[in-house]
């Protein structure tokens, strides 16, 4: 269970390390979260699949659509989606 912000943006950086590198992986979760208005607190789950679909989209240039969208799942998995 995530306890805050900072738990979420390092579960997000751990799961696109591998595919953007570290630096990029890290930046942009923080980014996707600030864009977002995700702060302390619950994520409410209308944000849930506008977060999703913003990685998806910006993944697909890395690592193809298949693998962007599943990997925006895996990124969101501790949110219930």
């Amino acid at each position: 269970m995530l306890r805050s912000f900072m738990d979420l943006a390092e579960h997000i950086t751990r799961v696109l390390t591998p595919h953007l590198g570290a630096t990029t992986a890290d930046s942009a979760a923080r980014h996707l979260l600030a864009k977002h208005g995700i702060g302390e607190g619950p994520v409410p789950p209308d944000k849930r699949g506008l977060l999703r679909e913003t990685l998806r989209q910006g993944l697909v240039a890395f690592v193809g659509a298949d693998r962007a969208a599943e990997l925006a799942a895996r990124c969101l998995e501790p949110l219930g989606g």
